[in-house]
């Protein structure tokens, strides 16, 4: 009999302490597998894996049910190898491995109302969406947070974003958002309250600054990460977000690529929303909302006209840093990409 189990190489980078979701089973117990069979697919840290049986044999049993999550070194199934059984080429299968809700009560109906009408998708919340879900609601529920704004002018930034791709030609493609980026990692250098981790009852401020660029898959969001992003110059940053991105669109993102994120940033200017206040991705303590780029009205001299501007909301754990000194780390964003030559 042996274990059926996640390979080696899937945990590579992985904090530990990260467990892995067994999205679904392909066979049942019971069921004669080849060697190399696809038998399950399992998330780790948003990226997919398929688990194949390491020889021919017989699923002598299930240890870990759909949706449940495992640690290192665990066993997924027992595999009794092949023998006399597996040889005859048949073998009864057993049931599926499923959890069966038990039947709710029978109430009465009330006496009149709307039907819902048909459900036109069910998107069940497994596998990489209800990962989504798990931290999502997690966040949500044990995070004190708090949200800032301020608005902010781009002039510099959208003359800076000119200038610097003129000088670098077409690639890397230079955004505002890299800017911003390149903003945030340089005044967390100098905020480094923002720049921590809320681990066992304890704020952990950390030393390298490695943001994490939040990610929209139709499947549901990623955050790969930005490594040293205080030490890489916009092109730099620009270079490797558009290779993450396309990665993750791609499905090639190792789970280490997802790890070790200090602070996050989350844009929804492509989308036309002036702003948002978005979940913090624990156990970071503060994460920054990009609206659109649009044209408002800013006060110069005295005068009212007309000038680009994007709104920055800034949501931070406010277990880890409290609103004076959160509301100095916006400003210092803003006052820098006011100034963007300064980047």
């Amino acid at each position: 009999m042996i274990g059926i189990r996640l390979p080696r190489e899937a945990w590579e980078g992985v904090e530990e302490g990260t467990e892995a979701l067994l999205d679904q089973w392909l066979v049942r117990e019971g069921d004669a597998v080849a060697a190399g069979q696809p038998v399950a697919t399992v998330v780790v840290v948003k990226t997919n894996y398929e688990i194949v049986a390491p020889s021919a044999g017989r699923i002598a049993k299930i240890l870990i049910a759909p949706q449940d999550t495992f640690g290192r070194d665990r066993d997924l199934a027992l595999l009794e190898e092949a023998g006399a059984a597996v040889a005859a080429g048949h073998v009864p299968a057993a049931p599926p491995v499923t959890t069966v809700a038990s039947a709710p009560a029978v109430t009465s109906a009330p006496a009149a109302g709307p039907s819902p009408g048909e459900v036109a998708e069910r998107i069940p919340l497994t596998g990489l969406r209800g990962i989504v879900a798990r931290n999502m609601t997690a966040a949500w529920q044990a995070v004190p947070r708090v949200a800032a704004a301020a608005e902010v002018e781009v002039t510099a930034c959208l003359e800076e974003r000119r200038a610097l791709q003129e000088r670098l030609g077409p690639d890397p493609h230079i955004s505002v958002t890299h800017l911003i980026l390149r903003a945030v990692a340089l005044t967390l250098r100098e905020h480094l309250r923002l720049n921590a981790r809320v681990v066992e009852g304890a704020v952990e401020v950390m030393a390298d600054i490695n943001l994490g660029l939040a990610v929209n898959l139709e499947r549901g969001l990623v955050v790969p990460v930005l490594p040293n992003a205080d030490r890489k110059s916009v092109a730099e940053l620009a270079t490797e977000a558009h290779r993450v991105t396309e990665a993750a669109r791609e499905n090639r993102l190792p789970p280490a690529a997802m790890q070790g994120g200090t602070f996050t940033v989350s844009t929804l200017g492509a989308t036309g929303i002036d702003w948002f206040t978005p979940i913090i991705n624990q156990p970071q303590v503060g994460i920054l909302g990009v609206g659109r780029i649009a044209e408002r009205a800013v006060v110069r001299d005295g005068k009212v006209l007309a000038a680009p501007t994007v709104i920055l909301t800034l949501v931070y754990d406010h277990r880890a840093v409290d609103g004076y000194p959160a509301s100095l780390f916006l400003t210092a964003v803003r006052d820098r990409l006011e100034r963007a030559r300064d980047l």
